[in-house]
């Protein structure tokens, strides 16, 4: 049974970071584009890929969480780890609220959606900088 465990938390992982990093570069992209690559139909092209993304990492995340949990890790707030995971939460969230908008968005305006993919960029940015910065 802990080898079943053991390797649905370590393909998780790879799923979950590969995913991770892969919208992570494509925030990256868009958010130092110039013009002539935020126009709507290239943007719309790459939101349908970084939806695939953000879903992977969603349920992977969620997988991994639980796995993490079931070590009786009850309060997340007690060790470094936890916050690192209830902070990935919250940037998570952020992402998700600005990715669904960016997804709604119809007006084509390069600026919004540079501030759009801004917003994704730093936050996910910011989560790998405190992840860090609690996990070492």
């Amino acid at each position: 049974m802990m080898e079943v465990g053991s390797w649905l938390w370590k393909s998780s992982y790879m799923m979950h970071v590969i995913s991770n990093a892969a919208f992570f570069g494509i925030s990256l992209v868009f958010t130092f584009a110039d013009e002539e690559m935020l126009k709507e139909k290239i943007v719309k092209k790459y939101l349908k890929f970084a939806s695939l993304f953000v879903f992977l990492t969603g349920a992977t995340g969620i997988l991994l969480l639980s796995i993490l949990s079931m070590n009786g890790m009850d309060d997340l707030t007690n060790n470094p780890i936890g916050q690192s995971a209830l902070i990935m939460i919250l940037g998570y969230t952020v992402v998700l609220f600005v990715f669904s908008l960016a997804l709604i968005y119809k007006g084509g305006e390069a600026r919004i959606y540079k501030k759009l993919f801004g917003i994704m960029f730093f936050s996910y940015l910011f989560v790998y900088i405190a992840r860090v910065y609690l996990t070492t």
